[in-house]
């Protein structure tokens, strides 16, 4: 309360030294225009001064509501100007230091919740995976199938969060097949209509195990429809077009690619030429048209780097 003691004797100081001037030139036998005109000037005066001192007083009261605004933004860890030694100075300081403990509360609490989200998607990968070595032609699919829809997405401009999901997407789109029985996961020859029927719930399933995880929200779709048609002619709802999200379009080529250049029991692996005619041929059909250019493109590229220069000789 100090400084709220000290602010008033100014303003009282800065208002009753114009009002004794004029007192005195009234006892001295001033004329009335003189002393209107001294009037004038101490009031302009004692009016000039409370502004200052407002000013003064107002610039780290301001300070402290935005950094309070900054820190209900979510913005942890802002300080602000500290000037003088009085009341308002201390405040800065105890604001200071509680931003500073919020950011690291905030930190610690993110680095928590990092390794849980970590520690969960590595055990659906690990089911993800587990489900791929229950047969030797599919060993390795969803790990290879997640990188390469990474790579397609950054070739389509994607970034952060969505590459994220992606590459997620890619492992865990077959998740479902976790609740298909064995002798239809390992069988050799090409599945029977009953035995199709229960394969394709498997995106349903795998659906029913990513939904209740928050953080996988953005994979839920490639998990749910890498089986949908550009064509209108997938499932599980038929849905044609861009009406099927991004991520299960790029995961489906991804899909389609893999099938393509692994081995299979009913199929041999295609060079990269005959599958990219493959899935050109699929596009607008299967796949997605852009989807597909950008696969081709991103083949390109690896053919590219695994390619040797060719040497250059002197002549």
């Amino acid at each position: 309360m100090l400084i709220l003691r000290r602010t008033a004797l100014a303003i009282a100081f800065a208002a009753g030294a114009p009002l004794a001037a004029v007192a005195a030139l009234a006892l001295s036998g001033a004329s009335r225009p003189v002393i209107a005109v001294f009037s004038g000037l101490g009031f302009a005066l004692s009016c000039a001064f409370a502004v200052w001192l407002s000013r003064g007083l107002a610039k780290p009261v301001r300070a402290s509501i935005e950094g309070a605004l900054e820190i209900a933004r979510g913005h942890f860890g802002v300080q602000v100007p500290v000037e003088g030694k009085h009341e308002l100075s201390d405040l800065a300081h105890t604001f200071n230091f509680m931003s500073q403990e919020l950011a690291r509360y905030d930190g610690e609490n993110r680095e928590l919740i990092d390794r849980l989200e970590k520690g969960y998607v590595q055990t659906i990968v690990a089911l993800a995976n587990s489900i791929d070595s229950k047969d030797r032609y599919t060993r390795g699919h969803s790990q290879r199938v997640g990188e390469l829809a990474l790579e397609i997405g950054k070739e389509l401009g994607l970034e952060g969060k969505a590459l994220t999901d992606l590459r997620y997407g890619g492992i865990l789109h077959d998740i479902g097949k976790i609740g298909a029985p064995e002798h239809i996961l390992t069988k050799k020859d090409r599945l029977t209509d009953d035995e199709m029927k229960v394969m394709r719930e498997h995106p349903k399933t795998g659906a029913q195990i990513v939904a209740p995880v928050s953080f996988l929200a953005g994979v839920l779709p490639a998990v749910e429809s890498h089986h949908e048609r550009f064509d209108g002619n997938g499932y599980p709802k038929g849905l044609a077009g861009e009406d099927i999200p991004l991520i299960a379009r790029i995961v489906t080529a991804a899909d389609t690619w893999d099938a393509c250049t692994s081995t299979r029991p009913y199929s041999k692996a295609m060079g990269v030429p005959e599958a990219i005619e493959v899935v050109k041929k699929l596009a607008g059909g299967q796949l997605d048209p852009k989807v597909v250019e950008a696969l081709v493109r991103v083949m390109a590229g690896r053919l590219s780097r695994a390619t040797p220069a060719p040497s250059s000789t002197a002549a």
